[in-house]
């Protein structure tokens, strides 16, 4: 898998356990960066196949992970209660 740069929908989808329609929102969410994380197969034909830079795509789902950790974190947080006058 690592020879191949860019991967249909597909198989990015089974790559990353997600499903295909699942990429499709995270692409129109803006999630999924264009030119970075996928592309089209013809640039110039907006229905055109999807192609998806695996690598890319794992580096942005982990960071959401680490980020939706670490607000989980924040909010476990006990409230410091303040004296009033």
């Amino acid at each position: 898998m690592a020879a191949r740069k860019m991967v249909t929908q597909k198989v990015a989808s089974e790559w990353l356990g997600i499903s295909e329609r699942t990429l499709l929102t995270m692409r129109n969410k803006g999630l999924l960066i264009e030119g970075t994380c996928w592309r089209r197969k013809i640039p110039q034909n907006p229905n055109s196949h999807t192609l998806y830079n695996l690598d890319a795509c794992e580096e942005i789902l982990s960071g959401l992970a680490k980020a939706s950790s670490m607000e989980k974190d924040l909010l476990r947080r006990p409230v410091k209660e303040v004296a009033s006058a």
